[in-house]
């Protein structure tokens, strides 16, 4: 599942849930760059509540979208797996909204014959 994340000076600004909105109007947001699908998917659901999306930062990098919100530059819109070892640590946490976000899937597939090159199996 994709997540909004945010440090702890976002942590201490932000109490209880927020409507998406509020965040967008008022936080800086930071996604992947379009095409991505993560970011297809933000748009989406800012097109279906009626808001005008614009994100104060635009990257290329995933892992880049995760350090920008860890040193507090803005909120991330990423998948919570991938920042799982963030939130344990406490560098990263979820900020809540008041809309209820659909889920989203996602799944990996690989033809076997590709798999002596890719992976370790």
């Amino acid at each position: 599942m994709t997540y909004l994340h945010g440090n702890n000076e976002y942590m201490e600004t932000i109490k209880g849930k927020i409507s998406i909105k509020d965040l967008v109007q008022n936080y800086p947001i930071i996604t992947q760059k379009s095409p991505s699908n993560t970011r297809e998917f933000l748009n989406n659901i800012m097109e279906e509540s009626g808001i005008n999306f614009s994100p104060k930062f635009e990257v290329v990098s995933y892992s880049l979208v995760k350090d920008l919100a860890k040193i507090g530059i803005g909120i991330s819109y990423i998948t919570k797996e991938f920042a799982k070892e963030e939130l344990e640590n406490n560098e990263l946490f979820e900020i809540k909204v008041k809309e209820k976000i659909k889920e989203r899937s996602l799944r990996n597939c690989y033809f076997k014959q590709y798999c002596k090159y890719f992976c370790n199996r």
